[in-house]
């Protein structure tokens, strides 16, 4: 194998792998009720007695894949912009795909390294955005 066909096939399992865990997070999140009880309880209520910045997300992404946008909102307010994260990075994924493919077949697309150096300035900015209210910044 090539030097490149072995970084463009580890790309592909890259991508492959990040859209398994993003389909994985839709599902569990569409499987249960937000209403339901959940197995975890969240370490910073037991210990310190109020809710931290992650506390309903489970809940929040469960009411997204229902489309109860206002619910989401109020279950943790970060919910609906990290949920937009998940669902644009399995866009970008599939981007991603297709556009291998193409590079794959010779076909009209942009070089390999262009690809990877766009897609991951992309994830990064799409990250410190939708993010941005959960990094904490000393």
């Amino acid at each position: 194998m090539r030097r490149n066909s072995i970084s463009i096939y580890s790309y592909q399992m890259v991508n492959l792998l990040a859209a398994i865990v993003i389909i994985s997070v839709i599902a569990f999140s569409a499987l249960f009720d937000s209403q339901g009880d959940y197995l975890v309880e969240c370490v910073h209520v037991s210990s310190m007695g109020s809710e931290c910045s992650t506390c309903g997300l489970t809940r929040s992404f469960s009411e997204m894949t229902r489309g109860e946008f206002h619910s989401a909102s109020l279950y943790n307010r970060n919910g609906p912009l990290l949920f937009v994260f998940f669902v644009a990075q399995l866009v970008l994924r599939a981007f991603a795909a297709i556009t291998l493919i193409n590079i794959r077949q010779g076909k009209k697309a942009p070089p390999f390294n262009t690809l990877v150096y766009s897609d991951s300035t992309v994830s990064l900015l799409l990250f410190l955005v939708c993010f941005r209210h959960l990094l904490v910044f000393w």
